[in-house]
């Protein structure tokens, strides 16, 4: 196993979960750790805890941002030993519901700038012979389902990509690496719902799942590795790609729509279930009124399609499918 010690990587989505985790670790093997999040003051928060963490804010979703980024870090550095790309946002409800700006939201962070980051950083990696790129994907990109439908399908994009990259890049001495989570124990189910941290404020109660340390592992070993690894965590849902299989798909489809709408309600119940702050005393309370409030008619969507039928936001999503008028949907909340 190769050592990460001394190396520049880039670690996007360092500000929590997965990606703050594979910060911890690797600037505590010695790397040279750059951390990229949208949130400056909880940036300013990890480096206090890591000294010697550099830390870069950037809204990814942003094509200027991204190449200003990549051209700070490089005449800082000169080149870029590593790329994880751990930044991803959710969005939860069916595809019916969701707006175009959401919709261009999750591509650009999920999928647009991976691709991105990787085509500024490539260059410098094939010249010197040397580098590491992993990409996040997860188990919805081969078993993408409501509530999760197009967070899936980002998925999916880049786990396709990060093959067809690695594919390229090994005879360059690039190496592609692809780490597949399962249910993570992090914000993200309450950040798909419009919750939005703050630095000062309480930790929610995680998603349950795994613990994001035990990812953030699977990517430390794939920076060590001297080959291109595909890992899957737990590797136990591994064995849950045989969806993809006939006869298994069309079963796995018509479970899965029979499922759809008590899908969507209970992980929008599940993540209201954790949106609370903790108390000295360790146990949950609900936030005080104001805080974290998603807009009004996210509010109601989360509540369900038992939503006051009145508000047009929610009727046009609580009628068939097929009754939808292409002018109803474009109310539905952003």
């Amino acid at each position: 196993m190769r050592s990460v010690a001394d190396r520049v990587i880039v670690v996007t989505g360092a500000t929590s979960g997965i990606g703050q985790e594979t910060a911890r670790r690797l600037a505590a093997a010695g790397a040279t750790v750059v951390a990229v999040a949208r949130d400056l003051e909880r940036l300013r928060l990890l480096a206090r805890e890591l000294p010697g963490l550099e830390i870069e804010p950037c809204d990814l979703a942003d094509a200027d941002r991204r190449a200003d980024l990549i051209d700070r870090v490089l005449r800082r550095h000169g080149a870029v030993d590593g790329l994880v790309n751990g930044a991803a946002v959710g969005w939860q409800g069916e595809v019916v519901e969701m707006s175009r700006d959401d919709l261009e939201r999750l591509y650009a962070t999920n999928t647009v700038a991976v691709l991105d980051l990787c085509r500024m950083l490539l260059p410098g990696m094939i010249v010197r012979g040397d580098g590491d790129i992993v990409v996040i994907s997860s188990v919805l990109a081969w078993m993408a389902a409501p509530p999760l439908t197009v967070y899936g399908s980002t998925k999916a994009a880049v786990e396709a990509f990060a093959d067809g990259l690695r594919r390229e890049a090994l005879r360059h001495g690039v190496r592609v690496h692809v780490v597949r989570p399962g249910p993570v124990a992090t914000e993200f189910l309450v950040r798909s719902v419009g919750w939005r941290p703050r630095a000062r404020d309480l930790p929610v109660a995680p998603a349950p799942g795994v613990s994001p340390t035990r990812v953030a592992v699977a990517i430390e070993r794939c920076l060590r590795s001297s080959y291109p690894r595909r890992q899957t965590v737990p590797r136990v849902l591994a064995a849950t790609q045989i969806v993809r299989l006939q006869p298994i798909r069309p079963i796995a489809d018509a479970a899965t729509a029979a499922l759809a709408g008590p899908l969507v309600r209970f992980g929008r119940a599940l993540a209201n279930n954790r949106m609370r702050s903790r108390t000295a005393d360790g146990t949950y309370r609900p936030e005080p009124p104001g805080e974290h409030r998603p807009p009004r008619d996210a509010a109601a969507l989360r509540r369900g399609r038992d939503a006051d039928a009145t508000d047009p936001a929610v009727s046009a999503v609580t009628k068939p499918l097929s009754s939808v008028r292409p002018s109803a949907a474009r109310h539905v909340p952003r």
